[in-house]
């Protein structure tokens, strides 16, 4: 009962931030920073306690893709809202929050019980983790940009006034934030890929072929941006699209097995 009730506070006040972020979306003031702090934060505490209640059961921890996907989520929404404190981001909020709010509610219906009752902690195994799920999250902040990028740079060529007066971010801010996260994104996924490489064994194991695989097909793709951006000046709708493409390989090899076997075929 706590879970449903925390997963209906969380669900509930994103949607309630994220109906307020579009109502103002071309506004000259743009949304209300106050009241937008208020109902995420509301929504991101009760997120966190829904993580909480959700892995660490009486019976063990249940690690399932679910609730990883919850955890991924609720970082990338903490960072978004924590950057939005200090750079416009009118644009990111609305896809972030309404997506945690999707995700929280089909969390109810998905089964997920992966319990493991007891983790084996390694201190490689860990960086590991960490550095993927961190690179993960910034990547997938930097496709996001790369999007809003994408958005206003095309209502600007139509030479769309409500855009000019709105409160969007300036294009040129937009892009920088865009190739700084996609830089930081593609340095750490790198050193992510080196420890597991390096620390781990069966990087090329059946069970682990695609994800190490698709893992390198992602880092390529950003990789190969990032040094075309810098040496040749790659930029717009490509790149984007590139970085899209990118950013969905990656969340295969992150979720696509994890996916079929524990939603799809319902091996628990």
């Amino acid at each position: 009962m706590l879970i449903i009730s925390l997963t209906i506070i969380a669900s509930l006040f994103y949607v309630l931030a994220t109906s307020h972020v579009l109502s103002r979306l071309f506004h000259r003031q743009g949304p209300s920073q106050k009241i937008t702090i208020i109902l995420s934060t509301v929504a991101i505490l009760a997120h966190m306690l829904l993580l909480v209640n959700s892995v660490f059961r009486a019976d063990g921890q249940d690690l399932s893709i679910v609730n990883v996907a919850l955890l991924t989520c609720w970082v990338i929404v903490l960072c978004v809202t924590t950057v939005s404190l200090k750079f416009p981001a009118t644009l990111l909020l609305p896809v972030v929050y309404g997506f945690a709010a999707l995700l929280t509610i089909a969390s109810l219906f998905i089964p997920h019980h992966v319990l493991l009752h007891s983790i084996n902690v390694e201190l490689a195994l860990v960086a590991h983790i960490s550095l993927s799920l961190l690179a993960y999250c910034i990547l997938i902040i930097a496709t996001l940009y790369g999007v809003q990028f994408y958005f206003i740079d095309k209502r600007l060529k139509r030479k769309d006034l409500a855009i000019v007066h709105s409160h969007l971010p300036p294009l040129m801010v937009v892009e920088r934030q865009l190739y700084q996260l996609l830089n930081l994104g593609t340095v750490l996924l790198s050193v992510a890929l080196i420890t597991g490489f390096v620390f781990l064994d069966g990087m090329f194991a059946k069970e682990f072929i695609h994800k190490t695989i698709l893992s390198l097909v992602a880092w390529a793709i950003f990789a190969t941006i990032a040094v075309g951006h810098v040496k040749r000046g790659w930029r717009g709708k490509m790149v984007v699209v590139s970085i899209m493409i990118a950013a969905f390989t990656l969340t295969l090899a992150y979720f696509g097995s994890r996916f079929i076997q524990e939603v799809v075929l319902n091996k628990f």
